[in-house]
């Protein structure tokens, strides 16, 4: 089994996907898009500033134990 990832955003991609879907042994998953505040839920995101916030503070723990 081989993955191929296609970027459907122009004719000649959407022609290919088409053809593909007509070949008895292949298979087209589709992957339904997604917002980006769903993504961002979807992998447990955080904000900037709590981003920051944990690096300081893993910073400062490691350096005071080292």
């Amino acid at each position: 089994m081989a993955t191929v990832i296609i970027e459907d955003d122009s004719s000649q991609a959407k022609q290919l996907l088409e053809f593909i879907k007509t070949l008895p042994f292949a298979m087209v998953v589709e992957e339904e898009k997604k917002s980006f505040s769903e993504a961002a839920k979807e992998c447990n995101a955080v904000t900037v500033d709590e981003f920051i916030a944990e690096l300081k503070n893993q910073v400062k723990l490691h350096f005071n134990h080292a």
